[in-house]
């Protein structure tokens, strides 16, 4: 098995310029190189890094424990989709046609957990099998969809179902009375954080905001449909799902955790596929989920096997954005070097 893991992002809400965020301390060494010597005892032996910020820095400190590893570069940020299909380059590069880690590289997993999930993937001979926790849990990780009978449907961003939800409500109460610009923005800003990827999700509107004062409901009819309040699915038999952003967090029982176990083919066939359809505009690599679980063969039979593996603790499986995050990985492993 090969590891693909993503470490090319800037990690900005760490606040140290000087330094990437796969490469804070954990237990002495740099999380990376902490997550890849977990890998190599589940068995995992041949490891690409993408890279891209500070690329250097990276790249040194994983050659200082593993100088064997191979590294791919990401020029650009496009998301993890593209990410991912930088490392998959060099797998094409080899003619690679076996099983692959995609794991972000501030992801730090318990071995025992990572084990029993390639276990569960090779056992039942899945195409794609992807990690989960209950999503009371993980509060910013993606909702798994499933039909009524549990098949595997797709995977809903957290800020697609905040996008569809405040479309939803203000095409409600527009016809009322013209939208103050100044709340439009404020609850943007609140669902998605930063000014970037408020005006990513919604370039238009906010755009028009700082024009005027009060929005219509015309102009809001002009930035966005009634389609984009509710997401559709095909499910098995070609049957088709449609539920708005409420009604997918009400059903929802996992959270993505973004550790996947996957065939090369299925690999291949997910990113080939990849759309920037999303509140960020990027290629997310969770796209995977449903492009897999809803491709039939000509029969009309499932052409992949998808499958996930729920972790038994929240802390079997952590990830970092700030300081407070690493912390809470620290408390949990105060021996990780050892």
């Amino acid at each position: 098995m090969f590891s693909i893991i993503l470490a090319a992002g800037k990690g900005t809400r760490m606040g140290a310029a000087d330094l990437p965020k796969v490469c804070f301390d954990l237990g002495g060494v740099p999380v990376i190189v902490h997550a890849i010597e977990t890998y190599k005892r589940c068995g995992v032996e041949h490891h690409i890094v993408v890279i891209g910020d500070r690329a250097e820095q990276v790249a040194a400190a994983v050659c200082e424990r593993f100088p064997q590893t191979i590294f791919a570069y990401q020029p650009h940020q496009r998301g993890t989709g593209d990410a991912a299909r930088c490392g998959a380059a060099v797998l094409d590069a080899f003619d690679y046609e076996g099983d692959v880690l995609v794991v972000a590289g501030d992801k730090v997993v318990h071995e025992k957990t990572l084990a029993e999930q390639t276990e569960l993937f090779q056992r039942v001979g899945a195409d794609l099998c992807f990690m989960v926790g209950a999503k009371e849990n993980f509060p910013s990780s993606g909702r798994i969809v499933e039909d009524e009978a549990g098949h595997i449907l797709s995977n809903i961003e957290v800020s697609d179902l905040a996008r569809a939800r405040l479309i939803e409500r203000w095409l409600q109460l527009a016809p009322e009375d013209p939208l103050e610009s100044n709340r439009l923005r404020s609850e943007m800003l609140e669902s998605f954080r930063t000014e970037r990827k408020a005006q990513r999700a919604m370039p238009q509107l906010w755009n028009i905001l700082a024009e005027r004062a009060t929005i219509t409901a015309s102009e809001l009819n002009a930035c966005f449909s009634s389609h984009e309040t509710y997401f559709e699915f095909t499910g098995p038999q070609g049957r088709t799902y449609r539920w708005t952003a409420q009604e997918i967090e009400n059903r929802a029982r996992w959270a993505n955790l973004s550790v996947y176990c996957f065939r090369a083919e299925a690999l291949r066939y997910a990113l080939a596929r990849l759309q920037t359809k999303n509140a960020q505009s990027e290629e997310c690599l969770t796209d995977a989920i449903a492009t897999l679980a809803s491709a039939t063969n000509p029969n009309g039979q499932a052409r992949f096997r998808v499958v996930l593996y729920p972790i038994a603790r929240p802390t079997d499986a952590m990830a970092f954005n700030t300081l407070e995050e690493l912390e809470a990985i620290r408390a949990h492993y105060p021996n990780a070097a050892k």
